[in-house]
């Protein structure tokens, strides 16, 4: 008898286009892309690859996780339609989640205060968000969240050098190219290592898992 597989599909479209597949707590595959925009018929393309390549039955997904804050407007809502025209069509749960807490989430320790996020948006340019932590969840945006060309990061840095810093891999590795100094990790500089759809799909995943086992109680 076959085994009932309960795969996570992640997928986001407003920072960079980026696809998840996961089982449990273990990440099968992750794909992202590196075009400057990406239109819905390519991405469901670029799903269907994913699962083909990993033997993945489209009735083996249970739920699909899909960002639904920061990031392009017309990225967000391709995203959202995407993932809610896949739910429908293959009978399972959507989960829309905040950006800003699943980055948090996996990437902030400590105590409330503000917190600069710096991520991709498109191929040659990022996104930069300053927010608030209050209680250790409640956020707060500090301001407008803006977009800089690639050219303009060490400048904009500089203007929040004494906040802590999430900043995406991608991201971090253009600055210290741009820097006479190579920053490592430290205290001011805490590094997104995954795609963008890994992180959503991380978030939705350990909520999965903590609400199936309050379940259990």
């Amino acid at each position: 008898m076959k085994l009932e597989r309960k795969i996570i599909l992640s997928i986001e479209t407003a920072v960079e286009g980026s696809i998840s597949i996961r089982e449990g707590e273990d990440e099968i595959d992750f794909w992202s892309s590196d075009k400057e925009k990406l239109n819905a018929e390519d991405f469901l393309a670029e799903i269907a690859k994913i699962l083909d390549k990993n033997k993945i039955a489209r009735e083996d997904i249970k739920l699909i996780a899909v960002a639904d804050g920061l990031g392009s407007a017309t990225g967000m809502k391709i995203g959202l339609a995407t993932a809610r025209g896949l739910a429908t069509a293959l009978n399972c749960k959507v989960i829309e989640a905040s950006f800003l807490n699943a980055i948090l989430k996996f990437a902030v320790t400590g105590g409330d205060g503000q917190v600069v996020i710096i991520i991709p948006s498109g191929k040659n340019h990022f996104l930069l968000e300053k927010v608030e932590i209050v209680n250790q969840r409640l956020l707060k945006n500090s301001g407008k969240a803006n977009i800089f060309s690639n050219e303009k990061l060490v400048e904009e840095i500089k203007f929040v050098s004494e906040i802590p810093i999430v900043i995406h891999r991608n991201i971090f590795e253009i600055y210290n190219s741009k820097t006479s100094v190579y920053y490592n990790k430290s205290r001011r500089f805490i590094v997104i290592e995954k795609n963008m759809a890994t992180v959503i799909g991380n978030y939705v995943g350990a909520r999965q898992a903590y609400s199936n086992a309050s379940d259990n109680i």
